[in-house]
């Protein structure tokens, strides 16, 4: 796990982490910046974000007045560090000897290579690289690259410029570490200074090109730095698939050119006005987080576009077309999908649908009739449209099915189970965040990680790390959600939330006796949580363990040691520090904890002053046993999300104020007690 928290560091940071681990003594700025040919500046840059890699290893980042940076922690942690930052010369699993085998192929294109170079560069034999040519043979010819194999000469890789970089992109694309929604392999495109050089383009031109999707933004910047590694070769693009620029509006064009001379600037090359042509045909191919930023280009253009969305709704379903398409949303979100899918149909950019298998699975008939549909986009492009498409413009559709009432469809409530790694309070954090944000659209209950029979009754997750042992369909998010982390949840929604009304489960009744011990539950575990609370002081200048071991001895004297492991187990997979509230926020469940316990640890002074807390004003600590009752986590995570939503009660955990926060405990318990009481006795 520990390896992995560097594995998407840019190799500038690598290096300074190295220089820093390699140091008995703190090392000036000055001559980090000069180990790194590079400015001051770019330094401080840096190093910005390092404390959340660095607390997989339990060491931080420590500035030392008048003598420069060091890291904290022993030598073992050091060296765990080093070891971490020594990358594998070859690739360590099938996935990414693929994508370094296209990589490799591509770079030495046109050129006819042995069997021998291809395994020495992948450290495997002749006849696995051979089997992998194999799977690969086909995935290319489908892009328009060919691979020929020449006995006792080797092989070669063959097509346009265009071909080749499309193939390219796309496999970084749909290989990456998140399933097909990054381009972050485990290993970089030739040359560290591309990605590095690029990352810094698109951060300057942020504001303008915000409207894009994470998976949009993922496409630009490999081909960006595709485009940059294959000039630098000599290998430029012709006027490609595209009409060229004037088949776009202006924004594309616009934005093309700003990207153009940004990547002229930062890298010391020309982009010739193919490149540019090209590159504005990618932007046209993105997609956009809702509407268009963006002109939809010549009024004839837009017009076709229009005619293809009638007539896709005409052949969808015959008998109900004219209805359809008095539906506005329909017709506008369909025009506008296509505006983006044709160039991406026409450049063969894949852009995967995660959530394809079930809609699929859960809608066939409906499937089919989109497919018969997409008919006439194969036929306008004489290119046939892959299902991962077909699987996108499905939405549409059964959102205006619902509206229509067509074959008894109705949008029906979801429940979704919310999955965080940092345990209970971070995950009723992000619960909180997610009914407030879906209040009627979604049911939000709280699922252990490890409790996987906890989730049969839901209908997808929302997760805040990758969840590999489970067939049930999962949205990555982060904790503290933004704007694309909603509208991936709004996908999933849009995604499930259709249903047959012969479909429903009739609910089920519980008897008054279970009714009525889950509420002494209630009330005697709520009691023991007021007893438990209290606001303790810690001295200014601990450490991140050092305060795991304080909270630990003191709100589990019985058996400290596994609530400390857990917690530290915690932080190696994420930093528990939540700099954006200005608190640490350590919380878990265990066997244990007799009884639950929230309490609020303050630094004396007012902030911690070790350089990992950044500097953060108090800790809150929340303890559940694992037999808790449903309702008294719903009572906690209630008390958390007030974290969030009650700016006094985040104020009052800062400073400490025991007798603020014990009114909000207070209140919270009654508010549980009223509430699940009513519900369960009526």
């Amino acid at each position: 796990m520990a390896s992995n928290s560097v594995r998407n560091l840019s190799p500038r940071l690598l290096r300074l982490l190295e220089v820093l681990a390699c140091s008995d003594e703190p090392v000036k700025i000055d001559d980090l910046s000069t180990a790194l040919n590079t400015s001051r500046r770019t330094v401080f840059r840096e190093l910005e974000n390092v404390d959340r890699a660095l607390a997989a290893f339990h060491t931080a980042l420590i500035s030392v007045p008048g003598k420069g940076l060091t890291l904290s922690g022993d030598s073992e942690s050091h060296q765990r560090l080093l070891d971490a930052l020594t990358p594998s010369p070859h690739p360590i699993s099938k996935r990414e000897r693929l994508l370094r085998l296209l990589v490799e192929l591509i770079a030495n294109s046109g050129e006819v290579q042995k069997l021998f170079y291809y395994a020495s560069v992948l450290g495997v034999s002749e006849s696995t690289v051979s089997n992998d040519l194999d799977e690969l043979e086909d995935w290319l010819s489908a892009r328009g690259v060919s691979v020929t194999r020449k006995s006792g000469m080797g092989v070669q890789c063959v097509g346009t410029e265009e071909a080749l970089r499309a193939a390219l992109v796309s496999r970084f694309m749909t290989d990456g570490d998140s399933g097909g929604r990054s381009y972050t392999a485990s290993f970089d495109l030739p040359g560290d200074d591309i990605e590095t050089g690029v990352r810094e383009i698109l951060r300057r031109k942020k504001d303008e090109i915000d409207w894009m999707t994470s998976e949009s933004f993922s496409l630009i910047a490999v081909y960006l730095m595709v485009m940059v590694d294959r000039l630098r070769k000599g290998k430029i693009a012709a006027s490609g698939r595209m009409s060229g620029q004037a088949s776009m509006g202006a924004f594309q064009n616009v934005l093309a050119e700003a990207l153009a001379v940004e990547t002229e600037n930062e890298f010391s090359l020309s982009v010739p006005e193919t490149e540019r042509q090209a590159l504005a045909g990618w932007i046209q191919a993105c997609r956009t987080k809702q509407e268009s930023p963006f002109e939809p280009g010549p009024v004839d253009r837009w017009t076709l576009i229009q005619s293809l969305a009638m007539r896709m709704i005409d052949r969808f379903d015959p008998p109900i077309a004219a209805i359809l398409k008095t539906n506005e949303q329909l017709t506008r979100l369909l025009s506008l999908h296509l505006e983006a899918a044709l160039p991406r149909l026409q450049r063969g950019i894949a852009l995967p649908n995660p959530l394809e298998a079930e809609l699929i699975k859960n809608y066939p008939n409906e499937y089919e009739k989109t497919r018969r549909a997409v008919k006439v986009l194969e036929e306008h492009l004489g290119l046939p449209v892959p299902s991962h498409e077909v699987s996108f413009i499905l939405i549409h559709f059964l959102a205006a099915l619902a509206v229509l009432g067509e074959r008894n469809i109705r949008r029906r409530v979801l429940r979704a189970g919310i999955v965080c790694v940092s345990g209970i309070g971070t995950s009723y954090m992000l619960a909180y965040q997610v009914r407030r944000r879906f209040k009627g659209e979604l049911e939000v209950e709280v699922s252990d990680c490890d409790d996987k029979a906890s989730w049969a009754g839901i209908d997808f997750l929302i997760s805040t790390i990758s969840l590999t042992e489970t067939d049930k369909p999962f949205v990555l998010v982060n904790t503290l959600l933004g704007a694309e982390d909603y509208q991936k949840i709004q996908a999933a929604v849009d995604t499930f939330a259709f249903i047959k009304r012969d479909e429903e489960q009739p609910a089920r009744s519980v008897s008054l006796e279970k009714r009525l011990d889950s509420l002494i539950a209630i009330v005697m575990q709520s009691r023991l949580l007021l007893d438990n609370f209290a606001v303790e002081q810690i001295k200014a200048d601990c450490s991140f363990e050092e305060l795991v071991c304080f909270a630990a001895d003191r709100f589990a004297p019985e058996n400290p040691e596994p609530v400390r492991r857990a917690l530290m187990d915690r932080e190696a997979v994420v930093s528990q520090v939540v700099s954006e509230l200005g608190i640490a926020l350590l919380h878990t469940r265990s066997a244990c904890v007799a009884a639950p316990v929230f309490a609020v640890i303050v630094p004396k002074g007012g902030k911690f002053t070790q350089a990992y807390f950044k500097r953060t004003k108090s800790c809150v600590l929340m303890l559940l046993p694992e037999t808790s009752p449903h309702e008294v986590n719903e009572l906690m995570g209630g008390i958390s999300s007030a974290l969030i939503d009650l700016p006094l009660f985040l104020e009052a955990v800062r400073a400490g104020n025991q007798e603020a926060i014990r009114a909000v405990l207070e209140r919270e318990i009654a508010e549980t007690i009223a509430r699940f009481g009513g519900e369960k006795l009526t």
